[in-house]
């Protein structure tokens, strides 16, 4: 957007009206933006890695590298203030605690109708879009479950995501009487809280790889998160001068951070890498690679599928019925063209592998013995 309202041209006009917002395009807005968010980004990754270099004591390199995030976004607001004769963007943040269209409605919603009472008809026929949004908000939060849960975390305290789905579903239906969003499983925030809390084990040998020794499984982080939230309404004077660069330059920090370990990029990775160079693990060592790789054509072309729903506003409601059929096509369809060995090593992200021998199987058929 920030290009398209701002795009680069050979003459501009220098008397434009920049309040409330630009009324035509401006000169080095884009650029500026965009070297706001590259370098947003680029300091909190540096700031991650930070953790495990050899500068300064142990416990100032964790403090920077757990606080990076913040002090990448203090670094480029500064830069963005020091830089005055261009404009960008800012967050805008809403004065006080209004809803957001106070002309339209008030804070309560009747549920038989804002300004006419509902047609008998339209209350049963609104079952079929509060399914469609129960299984979107369902799967979401599975997902997401399935993602922070797996076994190499360690995690113990399993019950806590069904308390957490149980308060997503009744908060639901209290945030719908006040016009308010509806809570949902937040998978890149989620993922990233959880690394977050995750605590390392140093390697034992040279060259190893650290591995996971624990998870501070406590609520008093997300507590504390949703208080600050809470809080954002009274430091509007403050957010204001955020500009939104740097917000997408977090963003895509948390997207980029949360794809490590997830087992569909890494194949996605090793479509552009030699044989030789795959790592020792079961889907790469135990598939044939291009049928590994033809595994993950079809995940790509499921994604490349619901992106292309999603993108339509017109079929975008049917997002959720297009996720349901990725049930079937796991379970009945994908078994007819690759063994079950295969389906256990390429999705088995959340499952103990088990390699037992199947009966009247012999294990010297699944392995290349050299003659």
């Amino acid at each position: 957007m920030i290009f398209q309202d701002h795009p680069l041209l050979e003459n501009y006009d220098h008397n434009v009206t920049r309040i409330p917002k630009p009324q035509a395009p401006l000169p080095n807005t884009a650029l500026l933006s965009l070297v706001l968010m590259a370098g947003t980004f680029l300091f909190a990754i540096m700031l991650r890695k930070f953790k495990n270099s050899s500068y300064f004591p142990g416990k100032l390199r964790r403090v920077i590298g757990d606080f990076g995030v913040p002090i990448s976004i203090l670094i480029m607001v500064m830069v963005d203030a020091l830089i005055q004769d261009t404009y960008t963007q800012k967050l805008s943040v809403p004065k006080g605690l209004t809803v957001s269209n106070t002309s339209a409605r008030g804070w309560l919603i009747h549920p038989l109708g804002l300004y006419k009472p509902f047609p008998i008809w339209m209350m049963f026929a609104s079952v079929l879009p509060a399914l469609l949004v129960f299984i979107l908000i369902f799967l979401e939060s599975q997902i997401t479950t399935l993602i922070i849960s797996k076994p190499e975390r360690k995690v113990v305290k399993g019950s806590g995501f069904h308390l957490d789905l149980l308060l997503v579903m009744g908060m639901g239906g209290v945030a719908t009487l006040f016009g308010m969003p509806w809570l949902s499983a937040t998978t890149v925030r989620s993922v990233t809280h959880a690394n977050a809390l995750t605590v390392m084990s140093k390697a034992s040998t040279p060259g190893a790889a650290a591995q996971i020794q624990e998870v501070k499984e406590q609520r008093i982080s997300g507590l504390l998160v949703s208080v600050l939230v809470g809080l954002s309404i009274l430091m509007g004077p403050i957010l204001s001068h955020i500009p939104l660069a740097v917000l997408f330059g977090i963003f895509l920090y948390m997207g980029v951070t949360s794809l490590s370990g997830i087992q569909l990029f890494d194949r996605i990775l090793l479509l552009f890498k030699p044989r030789k160079y795959h790592p020792d693990v079961p889907y790469a060592k135990r598939v044939r690679t291009w049928r590994m790789h033809l595994f993950t054509g079809t995940q790509i072309a499921c994604l490349v599928v619901l992106w292309v729903v999603r993108s339509i506003k017109t079929v975008s409601l049917a997002l959720p019925f297009i996720l349901i059929l990725t049930v079937p096509l796991r379970h009945f369809l994908l078994p007819l063209i690759f063994q079950n060995l295969e389906l256990q090593c390429l999705d088995a992200d959340n499952t103990k592998l088990n390699f037992d021998e199947e009966n009247g199987q012999d294990e010297y058929d699944e392995v290349a013995m050299p003659v």
